[in-house]
């Protein structure tokens, strides 16, 4: 049987990445940008600019916590693969 770990849509992975930042552990993401892209790596920091909040990379990357759809094999309950 198939098992697949969800979160809530009204839910965002803000929270997560923050246990994750805190407990400095590598995170593997996926966020939809009109096509699942894939990043993973250390969380530097998390950032709130322009209405909206970022998740910043050890290599620099910065991506938008809105379109993430998929944290260490969580997913979002509309997410689909």
């Amino acid at each position: 049987m198939d098992y697949k770990c969800t979160l809530d849509n009204a839910d965002s992975f803000l929270n997560q990445l923050k246990l994750h930042r805190d407990r400095k552990e590598k995170v593997a993401v996926l966020s939809d940008l009109g096509g699942w892209e894939r990043a993973e790596g250390m969380i530097r920091e998390i950032v709130h600019k322009a209405g909206a909040d970022y998740l910043v990379l050890d290599n620099g990357s910065a991506l938008d916590i809105a379109k993430i759809v998929a944290v260490n094999g969580v997913f979002k309950t509309d997410c689909s693969c």
